[in-house]
């Protein structure tokens, strides 16, 4: 199988100061309830959350009883996790080499994360070694080769929408590499429908506008990040007096979930 190529990089450690920012300003709750719908309600469960950033998710399974190992690869992110999480386990390593035995995991997981590996594939193929029998693996992210979404990000900084179908396999290709891997009963929904707008002036008060923002400007290079925020700029002055140019999200997340037994 041929996997894709991946240009751009994120800088993890660059972004770990506000990787948690769209937790705090959108609701979730439909990714949420997929992610609670896919780890059951046995507390006995050994949970593995590949990508854990700075632990959104780990504290918000650890109030509904259910305890994940979390692993990351930026130091930085493993920290700020640390701080809010003082005694959970957390580890410093790469989705495609686990540092894990095998049959080790009833549930392996990764929310806004599986864009960022680097040899997809290969991750498939761990998190498929480290499951037991009857486990169960599950990725949420976007699916830009659908072409429903509208974004302002993609709006002004252009670069943005290829990159994305770079970093991002469609929820069919997904599927594929599964079953590939070894996976079955896959399957693929939509798990969350973000819809908000946000006045430009209050985005950029709230470093919304930070390349430190999101992963799609942080990979951008210094001159695509300053050249699409000259056209963000130059639309806010074009806004007649007294109004305030309006920043459109309309995103759709994808849960695919994939069986071992």
């Amino acid at each position: 199988m041929e996997e894709r190529g991946m240009p751009r990089v994120t800088d993890y450690d660059a972004i770990s100061i506000q990787n948690d920012c769209p937790y705090r300003v959108r609701d979730f709750r439909g990714v949420e309830h997929a992610l609670l719908q896919f780890v059951g309600p046995v507390e006995s469960f050994n949970l593995l959350e590949v990508g854990c950033g700075t632990g959104h998710w780990l504290k918000f399974l650890a109030k509904e009883r259910r305890y994940p190992i979390g692993i990351n690869p930026s130091i930085k992110m493993l920290l700020r996790a640390r701080e809010a999480l003082p005694d959970w386990p957390l580890v410093k390593g790469r989705a495609e080499e686990l540092p894990f035995t095998h049959s080790r995991f009833d549930r392996v997981f990764c929310i806004n994360a599986f864009h960022h590996f680097g040899n997809k594939l290969s991750f498939l193929l761990e998190a498929r070694r480290v499951l037991r029998p009857s486990g169960g693996l599950m990725t949420v992210g976007l699916d830009p080769h659908a072409g429903l979404d509208k974004w302002w990000i993609y709006d002004y900084f252009p670069e943005t929408v290829e990159l994305d179908k770079e970093r991002y396999p469609s929820s069919g290709e997904i599927i594929k590499e599964m079953n590939q891997c070894g996976f079955g009963r896959c399957e693929a929904s939509e798990a969350q429908h973000i819809k908000a707008t946000m006045p430009a002036r209050l985005a950029g008060a709230e470093g919304f506008l930070d390349r430190s923002f999101t992963s799609q400007l942080a990979i951008l290079s210094k001159e695509e990040y300053e050249t699409g925020l000259g056209r963000l700029n130059n639309a806010i002055k074009a806004i007649s007096t007294g109004q305030d140019l309006l920043l459109t999200t309309d995103l759709r997340l994808y849960a695919v979930v994939g069986w071992a037994g």
